[in-house]
């Protein structure tokens, strides 16, 4: 920002180029004067309002940024990897269904489900979703190991809207 290019110049014992220090003043105050006006902007419209309303409202917003910056990057990731779980458990049951099999290669599936045009991942972040996907709901997915090949393996007796369940609850509790 304009501070710290300042305190970076005054660390140094450098004088700043002519009309530096002015300048960057002057856009300070610009930026300033325009985020008030933005604020008395957002108060007027705000008037009409219940302030008790908006005072939860903003206090609310509040606590979701402080837990939203304190946050772990890894619960995050595994977040961001839940949220985009169920379009991955449809793509699966349609798979496993018009193949009519109970276990398939997983290189083959992430390769299919890759491959699909509603999906935007590529092949080795399926297979992570899909990893994901068996630590959830392992009693619907399971990975067996044969002659040094991975074989996923879909249970099709449990319905699909449990398994969407505990995606959702997943998601619900790494959000909390």
């Amino acid at each position: 920002s304009a501070n710290e290019m300042l305190q970076q110049v005054d660390s140094n014992k450098a004088l700043p180029p002519p009309g530096m220090q002015e300048a960057v003043e002057k856009n300070m105050q610009k930026v300033l004067s325009e985020k008030k006006q933005v604020d008395k902007k957002k108060e007027e419209q705000l008037k009409d309002i219940n302030p008790a309303l908006v005072a939860r409202i903003r206090a609310k917003e509040a606590k979701r940024l402080a837990q939203q910056m304190t946050r772990d990057p890894e619960k995050d990731k595994e977040l961001a990897m839940v949220e985009r779980l169920e379009p991955i458990v449809r793509c699966l049951r349609v798979l496993y269904v018009s193949a009519g099999k109970g276990s398939m290669l997983l290189t083959e599936v992430s390769r299919d489900i890759a491959s699909n045009p509603r999906m935007t991942m590529a092949q080795p972040a399926v297979e992570e979703h899909v990893k994901l996907l068996i630590k959830i709901c392992p009693t619907w997915l399971s990975i067996a190991t044969l002659r040094k090949k991975e074989y996923l393996k879909l249970n099709r007796n449990i319905d699909l809207n449990i398994v969407l369940d505990a995606v959702n609850n997943k998601q619900n509790q790494l959000m909390s």
